[in-house]
């Protein structure tokens, strides 16, 4: 894979601390940067729109150099030591844009959401018997703190049980990379944005893989057929794989992962074998509402209503395991039992 212009995991040469006019360094409270290509002075930063600082505007030409030099549609850059997740925006009537999102200065842990898990939740994705390897997909509408969630999985998994995990994404969305206690993140960012180029960045995931140690894969988002197949080899391997997808519930995201894979009997029976769990999770008032089914194994009613195809049969089963959280039972280890 080739080397990433400002490598968001090796934060190049950041330009220097400066106060800006909200007290907080040269970004202050802004949210978002929108960088006018053609016209710099034109450019604007968010809650607002505000016009940019004197402070801000001496770096916006290095900015601009630096988002140029990614030559992707979606990119993340960073200055200062922050991080932009960015879009290049090209069919504005004034020329071209880089809209930039700040992002956490820091990885997210499941202690320490904005919206916090409901403990059942949280204590099956922190399971032991995860570390054996298997997918966690976690599914719902955009904005709704999926990748939080799952990099907090894996972030709260490595301090905890140690590890390495790598990352597939286009772009990176949380700095993740480094040492999380006794684990180990790799982010890695896909070459391209053709299947090939998500081939061949799973195909670089499973020649990296340790002997002997647990292993975490973050996949950013399951985009085509490839990559639906590819996260189960991983899986099959023995990664835990983590990945997010789109659904207004939990039958919804599986049907439409089964239907992106192709809707191929062989990849439901081996999707049925290695799920463990997967959660649909939205944000209302400000509240997370979560739901979960989880499957310990190939051997369990869940799995096997899986290989039927007809996903609706599930529904029985998100109840039933829904009413055991409450009560304060362990899933998986009612299902090990």
């Amino acid at each position: 894979m080739p080397d990433m212009p400002d490598n968001i995991m090796k934060h190049p040469a950041n330009l220097p601390e400066q106060s800006g006019q909200d007290g907080s360094g040269v970004f202050g409270n802004i949210s978002d940067i929108h960088l006018c290509e053609d016209r710099p002075e034109n450019s604007m930063v968010f809650p607002g729109p505000r016009r940019v600082s004197p402070e801000l505007m001496a770096h916006v030409g290095t900015l601009i150099s630096r988002c140029r030099a990614f030559d992707k549609q979606d990119f993340m850059v960073t200055m200062n030591g922050e991080f932009f997740r960015g879009r290049h925006e090209i069919r504005a009537v004034d020329g071209g844009w880089y809209r930039l999102r700040r992002m956490p200065p820091r990885p997210p842990m499941l202690d320490s959401l904005p919206t916090k898990l409901p403990a059942p939740l949280k204590r099956m994705l922190m399971s032991p018997r995860l570390s054996q390897g298997g997918l966690v997909y976690v599914v719902g509408a955009p904005a709704q703190g999926k990748t939080t969630t799952a990099s907090a999985t894996l972030v709260s998994r490595l301090q905890q049980y140690g590890g390495f995990a790598l990352t597939v994404e286009d772009p990176p969305e949380m700095p993740l990379n480094g040492w999380h206690e006794n684990g180990y993140c790799s982010q890695t960012w896909v070459a391209g944005d053709g299947e090939a180029d998500w081939a061949e960045s799973f195909r670089g995931v499973l020649r990296s893989q340790p002997a002997g140690t647990i292993s975490i894969l973050y996949v950013g988002e399951v985009r085509d057929t490839e990559s639906a197949h590819a996260m189960l080899r991983a899986a099959a391997n023995g990664f835990l794989v983590i990945s997010t997808g789109f659904g207004t519930d939990i039958i919804s995201g599986l049907e439409s992962l089964y239907h992106l894979a192709g809707a191929q009997s062989t990849w439901l029976t081996s999707f049925s074998g290695l799920l463990r769990l997967v959660v649909h999770q939205r944000i209302v008032n400000e509240q997370l509402v979560a739901s979960s089914l989880a499957s310990l194994s190939g051997t369990t009613a869940v799995a096997a209503k899986i290989r039927t195809g007809n996903f609706n049969n599930l529904l029985t089963d998100i109840q039933f395991q829904s009413n055991q959280a409450m009560l304060g039972l362990d899933v998986f280890e009612d299902q090990a039992s």
